[in-house]
């Protein structure tokens, strides 16, 4: 890619050289200089894939291989990866907004046949010295994203059990 980048600068540098000089020429001489001029940018388009070794076309391993299974299936994960990640940052965000600086943002997303994306659970991780304020956040969490949060103390999450369900 490096090769690439250096070639296209090469080239553009050639094209202004070659303007400046037809510019600069009598116009007596100008039938002359253009064939030189001509040859001279043919010979620098041709001279970096005359040098170009076999080591240069070669694709990395990541490139060829085949991705295992439905490409469809992969793109829809990769989606749902993503919004999922950018719906937590807005939620965590929003938390950070309350004062809550350690909540940590579980979503559960699903994307319809109709291609709009679902929210089916909000889970919030907040310490039992940040639980206060999180209350005071999940009424705007619930209007964000149109579905009730459920508040979980760190203390309480690996027993599983939830501290206290936001419903507003």
């Amino acid at each position: 890619m490096e090769q690439l980048k250096l070639t296209a600068a090469a080239l553009c540098g050639t094209m202004v050289l070659s303007a400046v000089i037809l510019m600069l020429t009598p116009e007596r001489e100008n039938g002359m200089m253009r064939f030189a001029v001509r040859i001279f940018f043919l010979l620098s388009i041709l001279l970096p894939v005359v040098t170009l070794e076999a080591d240069d076309f070669t694709l990395p391993e990541s490139v060829l291989e085949e991705p295992e299974g439905d490409l469809g299936a992969l793109a829809q994960q990769q989606l749902e990866s993503a919004a999922r990640q950018l719906l937590c940052q807005k939620a965590e965000a929003i938390l950070e907004s309350h004062g809550v600086e350690e909540g940590k943002v579980e979503m559960e997303i699903h994307i319809d046949g109709e291609e709009s994306i679902s929210i089916t659970s909000l889970r919030v991780l907040v310490s039992q010295q940040e639980l206060a304020a999180a209350l005071t956040a999940t009424a705007e969490l619930n209007e964000t994203f149109g579905v009730t949060a459920t508040l979980v103390t760190t203390e309480n999450e690996n027993d599983g059990e939830d501290q206290k369900s936001a419903d507003s």
